[in-house]
Order: C-alpha cells, then structure tokens, then sequence
C-alpha cells in the first residue's frame, strides 16, 4: 500500500518535493480504500471524533453498552437524536496524535499520526481502521505546507491541547495506490503479500 502526494514549495523557482516515510494501513477487515483527492489542509492537535461503527462495534461491546464510562479515559461522549457522539480531545494519548492531513471525501479517510510508534518497526503495518498513519508526521506536514512560516519546528511549537487548522495555498494531489510487484531502481522486481485480496480479483477476473 502506498500514498503518494507532490508539493509545489513557492520560491523564486518552481521546485517540486517529495518525502517518503512508512506507514500503516488498515486490516484486512478494514481495508485502505485506493482512491485519488486533494489534500486541503492539516490540523495540529487534532480531536478524534470516533466513527460510528468503532463506537458500535468496538466500543460499546467494550464498555457494557455503557458508553459514559469513557469519560473517565478523558473521552467527550454526548448524544444526539438518540444516537452517541464519541470524540478524544486533543492530547498526547489522541489516536490520531498530534498531526491530522486532510483530503475531503466521502470515505472519512485521511493521513494521520500516531501514539503508536513502535508499529512502524514491523515489516506488516496493517493495524488500522483504514486511515493512513505516518510514520513522520511534522516533516511531512512541513512538505506539504511549504512556507517558511511553518518550518518542522514551529510546527512543533503548536504542540498543545488546542487544534490549530492550516490550509494549504494549494491542494496537493494524493493518490493511495495498492501494488503487489514492484521493480526497484535496480530493476530488480519485488512481490509483496496480497493484503486485500485484490490482485487475486484483477487474475479471477481475467481468467489468469
């Protein structure tokens, strides 16, 4: 699994950056959807509003059905027309870390970082519920900002229980790709596991 973006950084040329780091992407119950956007913006101490399925599926088997007892774990829980509203404010302990990287769509899917470092050492990274978490989220948010206004280390400075919103000047493409053979730049070609299942489809499909 891959995500792929580039970034104009504006100077007195037009320079084009990229920055490659691993990442994590979802189980194989909850795959990583292949799709293309645009990242718009990131936010730094982002809150974690819980999907409606984890809170069905996972969270509420986990509390008794009793929801309210998150709150003693430093979670918001509030109800809406009958229906629970689970959210983690910002924090070191916050699922998405300190460093979310939004491209609007319909699959609530996005770049995130992680309390969960120590993941990124295993060869198979698929932990997820489908979000992407990065492995360096600040060097990638300093690549996709692009302004000396907000070099790695003003970024960190923001670190803090608020959340602080930065659009980008201009959307960057993304594009979360799925290969299982690669070549390197030796020209030497790499197979990877079949995660999802889809290369199987694409071979059933074509009766190979």
């Amino acid at each position: 699994m891959k995500s792929t973006f580039r970034s104009s950084k504006p100077n007195s040329r037009a320079t084009i950056a990229s920055c490659s780091a691993r990442v994590i992407v979802g189980k194989p119950k909850t795959p990583t959807p292949v799709f293309s956007d645009e990242m718009r913006y990131i936010v730094i101490n982002p809150t974690w509003n819980v999907p409606e399925s984890i809170v069905e599926n996972e969270l509420e088997p986990k509390t008794g059905g009793k929801l309210s007892k998150l709150r003693a774990r430093g979670y918001k829980v509030t109800y809406r027309n009958g229906r629970a509203i689970v959210q983690q404010p910002p924090g070191e302990k916050n699922a998405l870390g300190r460093v979310k990287f939004v491209f609007p769509n319909d699959l609530l899917v996005y770049m995130h970082d992680t309390p969960q470092k120590k993941l990124f050492a295993q060869a198979k990274r698929a932990f997820s519920h489908g979000c992407v978490r990065v492995q360096d989220p600040f060097k990638l948010a300093e690549e996709v900002v692009g302004s000396p206004d907000y070099d790695e280390k003003r970024l960190r400075a923001l670190i803090g229980k608020k959340e602080h919103r930065i659009n980008l000047a201009k959307p960057i493409p993304v594009h979360i790709q799925y290969f299982t053979a690669v070549v390197d730049d030796d020209g030497a070609l790499k197979l990877y596991d079949d995660l999802y299942g889809y290369s199987a489809k694409v071979r059933e499909a074509l009766a190979l």
